[in-house]
């Protein structure tokens, strides 16, 4: 993590010596302002924000900081007008990467959250950062949370969130009342909520009844509850039965976020990173008291997670 700090302060030295207007983003930005050495934030990624008009000379400027190109063909076909480039690599640290964006977040997002908020309101990262940009507190808690719970479906990145959290809540410029209503404007109260729900419950990071109260949804308790449990047992595997379909994951997922009620754009194509692309499938040499015997034991596993989570 330190040497990865160091090169995310090479590189934004680079792009500052450049022109180059440049925003830290999601754990990089938490990294600066509350540990510079990124030893409080682990994370295998530096992410940073340019404008679109300044694309190539932030790539030529990381390019001479020796970052270099993905070669992998799948990522370059897959990035071709993503909301980020293909990522950068070094060498000198493998598994780790650089993403130069020049959005926030892809562009059938459902949110009214862009990257225009975010320099609307960044300030100047601390030393040794000096030149480049952070967001606020509180769009860095609001894209933690979208990031979470729509990009990654509330499915992994648990933990490093609620470290998030925990930070960002305690920054002198957080505010819950601006948070609040930042997260209903831009029409992410529902991950907002999640999120922060999850956070109190998983980790004892103590968030304000009336914070999650104008946050949550018009879902009955029981079914927030049951839903709850869903999720824990996604995030800690152990902590109660997994969700034995696919598609049933789908539907807890989306009735948990509510893109209708929530006035999300495009609902019906509610399908982040086509993350649900994946359907479990039969092997063609199955016979039929295999497939007999496999439908059966899903049967079990569906009355087993009912039980246990729906109608607990």
């Amino acid at each position: 993590m330190q040497q990865l700090a160091r090169r995310a302060q090479q590189t934004t030295r680079a792009l500052v010596d450049a022109g180059v207007s440049c925003l830290l983003l999601k754990g990089a930005a938490v990294g600066a302002i509350i540990d510079p050495s990124f030893r409080a934030r682990p994370m295998t990624d530096i992410d940073v924000l340019v404008h679109r008009a300044d694309v190539e000379r932030a790539k030529a400027a990381v390019l001479a900081a020796d970052w270099g190109i993905t070669e992998n063909p799948v990522y370059l076909e897959m990035l071709q007008d993503a909301h980020h480039l293909p990522h950068f690599v070094d060498p000198s640290l493998p598994g780790m990467r650089l993403e130069l964006h020049v959005m926030l977040m892809p562009d059938d997002q459902p949110f009214a959250f862009d990257e225009a908020l975010l320099w609307r309101d960044a300030r100047l990262a601390p030393p040794p950062f000096d030149g480049a940009l952070v967001p606020s507190a509180n769009h860095i808690l609001l894209h933690a949370c979208v990031h979470f719970a729509w990009q990654h479906t509330m499915a992994f990145g648990a933990w490093r969130t609620f470290r998030v959290v925990s930070a960002m809540i305690a920054q002198p410029d957080f505010n819950w009342d601006r948070f609040t209503e930042a997260a209903l404007e831009v029409k992410a109260g529902t991950t907002c909520y999640w999120t922060l729900r999850l956070a109190q419950t998983m980790a004892g990071i103590p968030v304000p009844e009336w914070v999650l109260a104008r946050l949550a949804p018009p879902t009955s308790s029981m079914i927030c509850n049951a839903l709850e449990r869903h999720f824990i047992a996604q995030i800690a595997p152990g902590e109660g039965p997994v969700s034995p379909s696919v598609k049933l994951t789908r539907l807890l997922w989306r009735t948990a976020l509510r893109p209708d009620w929530s006035g999300h754009k495009n609902p019906g194509r509610y399908d982040p990173e086509q993350k649900w692309a994946k359907a479990y499938g039969t092997a063609s040499t199955e016979t039929r008291a295999q497939r007999i015997l496999r439908h059966a034991r899903g049967i079990g596993d569906w009355i087993h997670f009912a039980s246990k989570t729906l109608f607990r």
